[in-house]
């Protein structure tokens, strides 16, 4: 390979399970961009810091069991090859590395020479013309594996392995699973088999006609989507609405649910806040989107200016704004009452519960989650200040931890 030897970074900066990101040249080309990783026997890695599939950094990813997890689409690269551990043909790019004087040096390619557009445009239509083309999933994360539930091909994401956890996501507009947990999946899969279906209704779980959604359905749906995967018992983390399907499934098929997780949960009477009002009767524009975006967050800094885009061209995929406005009619206050759970339900819960909090959540009154606390016996509290409605992105780092030591 030619190129030259940089330095990338001090050999003991590179912790243990996380991959490090470094920028060694500033040429704007990919291979400034360096990887590194740490294997079980201290090896140190460098890679090409850009997921093959897509333009996501591999620093953002876990390292567990000499396996780097990308944080887009959670493609699994064995170390030190970089080859994927299911389609080995496939793999990110690892560079040369080296150790001098404590310093982790890679052998990073050199630079290309400059090329104009058009022979850059001709280059892609030449490259495009031989190259197979690519399976749709490949350019969206939220797209999972499917399964059929009761004649319905229910869109899920399924990774790790050990003992088995059911995410259960909550009732923005366009949500989806990955939308919901995609900074919890690469967490948690580290130490548990992490199932994230879409709910009946949302994301790319197919919305049959004529389907009445309602707490049966949806909870019907999760208990025939966990015979479909031959699921006997899963612990439930479930956020918000999903909260309240975790309870629905916990006080109906007790034997199915091991521990319980319940994240800004509705689930009990609460009068309708004017932010859930806004949320669930959602009218389809730029301008309303970044409204609820700001509703749902504490710490507005982390609302990227193409977040509200993205979000609301998945609440307006054809059949998605149509089943969502079908699911909370006006009056609103209906929809709350309809996802209750009659208390001495909730109080003969026998499941080891968690019960997590944002302090200045909009959505959802905190004061739901302390109703929780005084009816689950077994029950603990925890409340993330400087927080609203989305504590799994917030405060992710926290929240997997919190979510780990709890369900170990």
């Amino acid at each position: 390979m030619r190129g030259t030897w940089e330095r990338v970074c001090r050999a003991d900066d590179v912790e243990p399970g996380r991959a490090l990101g470094a920028v060694v040249g500033d040429s704007g080309q990919d291979r400034d961009r360096v990887c590194v990783v740490r294997t079980g026997e201290g090896a140190h890695i460098a890679l090409l810091d850009r997921c093959p599939h897509r333009d996501i950094s591999l620093s953002g990813g876990t390292v567990s069991e000499d396996v780097l997890v990308c944080p887009g689409h959670f493609w699994r690269f064995a170390l030190p090859s970089g080859r994927r551990t299911d389609q080995p043909h496939t793999g990110a790019t690892v560079y040369p590395t080296r150790l001098v004087d404590g310093w982790v040096e890679a052998l990073i390619p050199p630079v290309e020479p400059a090329q104009s557009m058009r022979s850059w445009l001709l280059s892609q239509a030449r490259q495009r013309s031989t190259e197979p083309v690519p399976e749709v999933r490949a350019a969206n994360p939220e797209l999972g594996d499917s399964v059929d539930v009761g004649g319905i091909r229910t869109n899920y994401h399924d990774v790790g392995s050990g003992p088995p956890v059911l995410l259960v996501h909550g009732s923005g507009p366009g949500v989806s699973a990955w939308a919901n947990w995609r900074l919890t999946l690469p967490s948690l899969s580290q130490r548990f088999r992490v199932i994230a279906p879409d709910v009946l209704g949302f994301g790319y779980t197919e919305r049959p006609e004529g389907v009445h959604y309602s707490l049966d359905s949806w909870t019907d749906h999760l208990v025939h989507f966990l015979d479909a995967l031959d699921l006997g018992c899963v612990s439930v983390v479930g956020n918000s609405f999903g909260g309240a399907l975790a309870l629905s499934l916990a006080t109906r098929h007790p034997d199915r649910v091991d521990r319980l997780v319940l994240m800004g949960s509705a689930g009990v009477p609460f009068e309708l806040t004017p932010a859930l009002d806004a949320v669930w009767g959602f009218q389809p524009s730029l301008e309303a989107m970044r409204a609820l975006l700001e509703v749902f967050a504490y710490d507005r800094t982390r609302l990227g200016e193409d977040l509200a885009q993205l979000r609301l061209e998945a609440a307006t995929r054809p059949g998605v704004q149509e089943a969502f406005s079908s699911m909370f009619p006006s009056p609103r206050q209906m929809g709350v009452d309809a996802l209750t759970i009659a208390e001495e339900d909730i109080r003969a819960l026998p499941h080891e519960t968690l019960l997590i909090h944002g302090r200045e959540d909009q959505v959802i009154p905190p004061s739901n989650s302390h109703r929780l606390h005084q009816l689950i016996d077994r029950s603990q509290l925890h409340m993330f200040g400087r927080c609203g409605h989305w504590v799994q992105i917030e405060h992710a780092a926290g929240f997997n931890r919190l979510v780990t030591g709890f369900l170990e």
